[in-house]
């Protein structure tokens, strides 16, 4: 799939005077007119990456019958999908269009297990990541060759950095927390026992447990519906538990714990965002480039995590607003744009997990500092712009599912008169367009994840429940391509 060129142009003016009507034109791989018009940054949003051990005894694929996302039959390219869309990143940059940073909001991994961060950094650092986390019980003839098989070690590109990909400058990255990296299955909560041992109790966990688990223990050896390489899928109905060789990498990690994982990265900048290693918030603040501030939250942020509770939405503590309310003073003080990044979209944030401030009072704090020109968030798995009136809310979708795809994000600012102006376009991993950066010995793998993907039923499904047109799981035409002048906000 080809980039779709300049989509939606949104005009925000940064003075007390109304919005200017300049607007960028609406064609298709075209140059535009650049002149009286500065750079602020070029961004490229990730999320929803979902790195999952489909192999884990913490994960019940036997919930594919209530919700579709328990299981799908392309997961197990996870690592090789986020590593295309990594290398598409890196050939847009060394072709000329140069990355200032890039944003991962959230969901990282699928199940909040050490391995599944350890793929992410992999991944990112260009490492060779190994996808199997148990034994391989396909008979040895069965298997497709490496280049093909989603279970083979391989060889990640990692984002660009200076020396080693090229002499452009490296690329940094920044990174939040979704629920899937907080809670088992995206939604329990995870207990930590007195001897250290982590699990996650389901509902109802007087039950016995033999058809249907009780706790979810990504450490543990009795699986119930386990998914390995050589049967993949749910548990047949009322099928007993079977044994999962163990493994102690797959243990539950904390939100600590991935902090900690963001200081040993060889890549840049140290801690991704966060600025504490031991210790501190899980929500940032930070300058990627002059003139432009990042604000990252942390929307996993109930005020009471109950075992065995489902916890799907977002929430985000009072503190974290007047947080919030704080760098956006300063940044409009200091005459910064700024970018508020989220895993969950405002709409999302629930009174019910004791969320400080709901959608709307969200969007109204957003929309009362004329210096907010973009939210990035994910979570829903669709492409979906949101105009809020002052700013942009930009939904990216999940690069495991249906279209596999990244967000490049362009914030211009009119030398003449201040206007501030975005635009965005989607991007694939089995982009063929662009120059090739080093060999790609997966692209074929990638595009087999993607033909699955297409083929599979539910995977329409999980996209089209989001989207009330029920057209095409890429979004809606206006999420893909068209130009709005924004309202002034003053």
């Amino acid at each position: 799939m080809r980039l779709q060129g300049w989509f939606w142009a949104l005009v925000l003016t940064l003075g007390c005077d109304p919005d200017s009507a300049l607007l960028l034109p609406g064609r298709e791989n075209a140059p535009v007119d650049l002149a009286g018009l500065t750079l602020v940054a070029r961004v490229v949003h990730v999320t929803d990456t979902h790195l999952v051990d489909e192999e884990s005894p913490a994960r019940f694929a036997g919930a594919h019958a209530f919700t579709s996302t328990a299981w799908r039959p392309y997961e197990s390219y996870s690592t090789q999908l986020f590593d295309g869309i990594i290398r598409t990143v890196n050939r847009i940059h060394a072709a000329g269009r140069t990355i200032d940073f890039v944003v991962h909001t959230g969901d990282c991994c699928d199940n909040a297990q050490f391995n599944e961060l350890d793929w992410l950094l992999a991944v990112l650092e260009g490492e060779v990541v190994n996808p199997l986390s148990g034994p391989d019980d396909r008979p040895a003839g069965t298997r497709p060759p490496p280049a093909m098989d989603p279970h083979a070690l391989f060889q990640a590109q990692g984002l660009y950095r200076t020396h080693r990909h090229g002499d452009l400058p490296s690329i940094p990255w920044y990174v939040l927390i979704g629920n899937h990296d907080v809670y088992s299955m995206g939604v329990f909560p995870i207990v930590q026992w007195p001897d250290g041992h982590r699990t996650a109790p389901l509902p109802l966990d007087f039950r016995p447990g033999v058809v249907l688990p009780v706790n979810l223990d990504p450490v543990g050896c009795w699986a119930h519906g386990n998914v390995t390489p050589a049967d993949p899928g749910p548990p047949r109905f009322l099928e007993f538990p079977s044994y999962v060789e163990p493994n102690p990498d797959r243990a539950f990690f904390n939100k600590r714990e991935f902090i900690r994982a963001m200081f040993d990265t060889a890549s840049g900048p140290i801690g991704h965002g966060f600025t504490e290693r031991e210790s501190g918030p899980t929500r940032y603040s930070v300058c990627p480039v002059p003139g432009l501030r990042l604000i990252g939250l942390d929307t996993c942020d109930a005020a009471i995590s109950i075992p065995g509770f489902f916890y799907p939405d977002g929430a985000i503590s009072a503190a974290q607003v007047d947080f919030l309310r704080s760098e956006l003073d300063a940044a409009l003080d200091s005459g910064e744009i700024v970018i508020v990044a989220t895993h969950h979209p405002s709409a999302r944030l629930k009174a019910a997990y004791g969320s400080a401030l709901v959608g709307s009072g969200f969007r109204a704090l957003l929309n009362s500092y004329p210096n907010v020109v973009l939210h990035l968030t994910g979570h829903l798995h669709r492409n979906r712009v949101t105009d809020h009136g002052g700013y942009i809310e930009i939904e990216t979708c999940s690069t495991l599912d249906l279209p596999q795809e990244g967000r490049i994000i362009e914030i211009w600012r009119d030398d003449t008169d201040g206007t501030v102006i975005v635009s965005y376009e989607m991007f694939s991993h089995i982009d063929d367009t662009l120059p090739a950066l080093e060999e790609d010995p997966l692209r074929a793998m990638r595009g087999a994840a993607r033909a699955i993907a297409l083929g599979d039923k539910d995977a329409a499904t999980r996209q089209k429940r989001f989207d009330p047109t029920g057209e095409d799981p890429r979004g809606r035409p206006t999420d893909r391509k068209g130009q709005k002048k924004g309202r002034s906000r003053l």
